[in-house]
């Protein structure tokens, strides 16, 4: 609404101060209704503002203008039986609100932004496909001078990390693959790498069962546990073939390197799992945006366990080569592994000493942590 000011002045008036009383006076309330016999009728009074000449034409009382006096000035207001108008008194114009109170600008030019949102389980990235489809056919439709522009796609943004996820997995297998090639062995390295491809995918139908869909924080989650799936599996196979080495029976050896390590196996996956508890556990906006975080470490994890203590004894029986046997019947009897036991053995021995030393060292980690 643009005012007079000069107009304004004469009654004592201020523009502020015929906004707000318009805002409060601009309600809308139950007009009551009427019995009449077995019938009510109800009340529905007309006068909505639906061009700014309505406004205009909107008479005023003397005690209106009287507390308008009041909100933006010390001058009197003499009352008078004359029928006031809002158009009187004030310009009412469609227009931009002046001054505004946000601006927006692309490149240093003035614009205007539409924001979309994508519904919650749609694709993002179909989402984005159709409405590029859809500009391109308005482009021909806008007046000279328009141009339309995308700030922030966020369709592009996610295929990009969905590419960048397949990348990185790609890159883990291979290095997975190389290094247990070069230090296991190639069939190691495949009986690895298998185990890691089927977690992937176990994990992304289980996610897609549960409903978790493919976001950063998901996508980030399987990359974080990337590094983590493989250790129950090669602790299985490298199992198998300590046992093989040592002259047990094929089967024998991978029941027993699946079965033996199981629970420990499993109890440290859990250790690992909740690790991540404390994000998804955040009464803050950091549990909800980073929930699927936990959940598909989670989900990924266990699956890594339940492949390695089914799928890969199996693995190891049929592809893995017979060994040299040691002769010394103990694989574990080499120097390193006894200097190993000697520590353990006086850890063990002294157990309340290195369980206060541990006790020490979390507390000195969590003093230092504050300086991070």
């Amino acid at each position: 609404m643009d005012v007079s000011q000069t107009q304004l002045n004469q009654l004592g008036l201020g523009t502020e101060g015929i906004g707000n009383t318009l805002n409060q006076q601009n309600l809308v309330i139950d007009a009551g209704h009427v019995d009449v016999q077995s019938r009510r009728l109800r009340i529905a009074p007309s006068g909505a503002f639906r061009t700014p000449e309505d406004i205009a034409d909107l008479a005023v009382r003397p005690s209106f203008l009287d507390s308008l006096q009041a909100q933006t000035t010390q001058r009197r207001v003499l009352r008078t039986d004359e029928l006031i108008r809002i158009g009187d008194v004030a310009d009412v114009t469609r227009g931009y609100r002046d001054p505004p109170q946000t601006l927006m600008r692309f490149n240093g030019q003035r614009a205007i932004g539409l924001a979309l949102s994508n519904a919650p389980g749609v694709n993002v990235v179909d989402v984005g496909v159709a409405v590029d489809a859809r500009i391109n056919e308005l482009l021909a439709d806008l007046p000279i001078g328009i141009e339309l522009n995308r700030v922030h796609w966020q369709s592009d943004v996610i295929a990009e990390s969905v590419d960048g996820f397949f990348i990185n997995l790609i890159e883990a297998v291979a290095i997975v693959l190389v290094v247990l090639a070069v230090a296991m062995g190639v069939r190691m390295g495949v009986i690895i790498g298998s185990a890691l491809l089927l977690t992937i995918l176990a994990t992304l139908v289980v996610m897609a069962v549960i409903g978790i869909d493919l976001q950063r924080m998901s996508l980030g989650a399987l990359v974080i546990a990337l590094g983590m799936m493989v250790d129950n599996a090669i602790v299985v196979a490298e199992g198998t073939v300590v046992r093989l080495q040592n002259g047990m029976d094929r089967k024998e050896a991978a029941i027993e390197s699946a079965t033996q390590p199981a629970w420990p196996l499993l109890g440290a996956t859990l250790v690992a799992v909740m690790a991540f508890y404390p994000i998804y556990a955040s009464p803050e906006d950091v549990g909800e945006y980073c929930e699927s975080l936990f959940l598909v470490v989670a989900i990924s994890l266990l699956i890594s366990w339940v492949i390695s203590v089914t799928v890969t004894p199996l693995q190891c029986i049929d592809m893995l080569p017979t060994p040299k046997q040691t002769g010394s019947g103990d694989a574990y009897g080499s120097r390193f592994y006894r200097a190993f036991r000697g520590i353990l053995n006086g850890a063990i021995r002294f157990r309340f000493l290195t369980i206060a030393g541990i006790v020490g060292l979390l507390v000195l980690s969590g003093v230092g942590f504050g300086n991070v």
